[in-house]
């Protein structure tokens, strides 16, 4: 497990979806893509690996929560800026904005605590 690795894949995907902000071609399936957490890298980590190997921390479950929660607020930034409504996409943004460090907070306290389960768990206990 490299969270890391699912930190800078979840960025990734920021980037995707800001490069999606701008195309006046995208269709209401490709919204609907966007809203599926489970078809991202991170999503299909969570859905996989994840629940197995770190069920037992409680911020996973809140993890989860956030990633679903960010990527329906990707969905509704994409399809008010699709609609021109700006209000409702600056809203969205700072939304989605604000998930995503949440996404990213949550990843990082579960490195840190599989780190010490690792530390725990080795022959020394350090």
């Amino acid at each position: 497990m490299d969270i890391g690795q699912e930190i800078n894949q979840h960025l990734e995907w920021i980037e995707t979806i800001v490069s999606l902000l701008g195309d006046q071609d995208i269709g209401e399936e490709d919204i609907q893509a966007v809203t599926r957490h489970d078809k991202c890298a991170l999503g299909q980590w969570l859905e996989s690996e994840a629940s197995v190997e770190l069920g037992d921390l409680p911020e996973l479950e809140k993890l989860i929560e956030s990633h679903e929660a960010f990527h329906q607020l990707a969905g509704k930034l994409i399809a008010s800026a699709r609609r021109g409504d700006e209000a409702e996409a600056e809203k969205s943004q700072a939304q989605f904005i604000g998930m995503s460090r949440e996404v990213i907070r949550y990843l990082r306290i579960i490195q840190e605590k599989s780190r010490s389960q690792d530390n725990d768990s080795s022959p020394t206990g350090k």
